[in-house]
């Protein structure tokens, strides 16, 4: 693997990366020196930290705009760019894809409306939460994240997609689009 060569680790055998990464994996078998073992071991610390934060939340049900902020914001806060991350789900707001679509720069990230619906239709998702973080530090939106949001709502209303929510996440606090309008947080 490329990627593997790029941090030094050469190895005399393929390996995948489960095995690699396993507790159990064996760097003699494979001929690593000390200092690649501890580049080994150095990069399942990495990934094990990513695992930990990165909740999967495929197959769960999200029951509010403080529980979708709660899953956005170990994920968000942290940035120091903007990104635009969609739950998918079914009528039951059970979670079918949770995804990164774009990644933008310190003050700002586009939105698609037509590659959010495209995924959804993909995914045979009926609602959709929105979600993106401002590394400034103020959850409020700005007046791109208003008509970004009013755009995608009418986009989704034509393809009978519900837009939930749009959360914007920030260093220790969130924006509901939801609440902020009083609407309900429900299936259809």
């Amino acid at each position: 693997m490329k990627s593997l060569e790029r941090l030094g680790l050469r190895l005399k055998e393929p390996v995948g990366l489960d095995e690699l990464l396993s507790e159990n994996f064996n760097p003699q078998l494979y001929g690593l020196s000390k200092s690649q073992e501890e580049k080994v071991r150095a990069l399942r610390d990495v990934v094990a930290e990513y695992m930990s934060i990165r909740e999967d939340i495929t197959g769960k049900s999200i029951s509010d705009s403080k529980h979708a902020a709660a899953i956005a914001g170990d994920r968000l806060r942290r940035l120091d760019h903007e990104e635009l991350w969609v739950a998918y789900m079914n009528r039951a707001n059970v979670v079918l894809s949770y995804e990164m679509l774009f990644k933008g720069s310190l003050d700002s990230v586009n939105i698609s409306a037509r590659d959010i619906i495209a995924k959804a239709l993909s995914k045979q998702a009926t609602n959709i939460i929105v979600f993106h973080n401002h590394p400034s530090g103020s959850p409020l939106p700005s007046v791109s994240d208003i008509e970004h949001t009013r755009k995608l709502t009418k986009a989704c209303k034509l393809m009978e997609i519900s837009l939930l929510d749009h959360i914007i996440v920030s260093s220790g606090s969130f924006y509901s689009f939801a609440d902020e309008q009083t609407l309900k947080f429900n299936s259809k």
